[in-house]
């Protein structure tokens, strides 16, 4: 509809209505597979559905790989077994050094993601100094409320009450 609209230069109506269909349809497509799955392990005492196996990619990052027949085996697919086994483009120096930094960046994302947290628990002590403590535990987890009390930058002009 989209399509034929553009074609004939009209304004589609109603556009957000795409996304509510893509939403109807992923919710459809969850509730077949689920069916398809309890019908199967009736029947079969399996699944049903293709096997999935965890493997290293080629960058050295953990993916899911949906498991499938080939026409020749691995061990004699040369196109295979030449960059993977004989090389070992996993195992290389550059992929090692890859790995390194991405988790390097990872863990600099996860490292600020927690500094802002404690920042903006130390700005909520600030502004509010009689906000409720187990909310705020509840909301930050991962921040350690008693040492954010503590700080300079959670008192503010006044002295504490705790």
């Amino acid at each position: 509809m989209e399509h034929e609209c553009n074609e004939h230069t009209r304004l589609f109506p109603n556009p957000e209505r795409i996304d509510k269909v893509q939403e109807s349809m992923n919710n459809i497509e969850t509730v077949v597979r689920e069916r398809n799955i309890a019908y199967y392990k009736l029947e079969t005492g399996e699944t049903g559905e293709r096997p999935v196996e965890d493997v290293i990619s080629i960058f050295g990052l953990p993916e899911k790989y949906n498991k499938q027949e080939y026409y020749i085996p691995q061990f004699m697919n040369s196109r295979w077994v030449r960059p993977y086994l004989e090389h070992g483009y996993i195992n290389s120096r550059a992929v090692k050094k890859f790995y390194r930094l991405y988790k390097e960046k990872q863990y600099n994302e996860a490292r600020k993601a927690r500094n802002r947290d404690f920042n903006h628990v130390q700005q909520l002590l600030k502004r509010f100094p009689n906000m409720d403590m187990e909310k705020l535990k509840a909301e930050y987890p991962n921040v350690d409320i008693e040492k954010a009390k503590r700080t300079k930058k959670a008192r503010g002009h006044y002295m504490p009450l705790y």
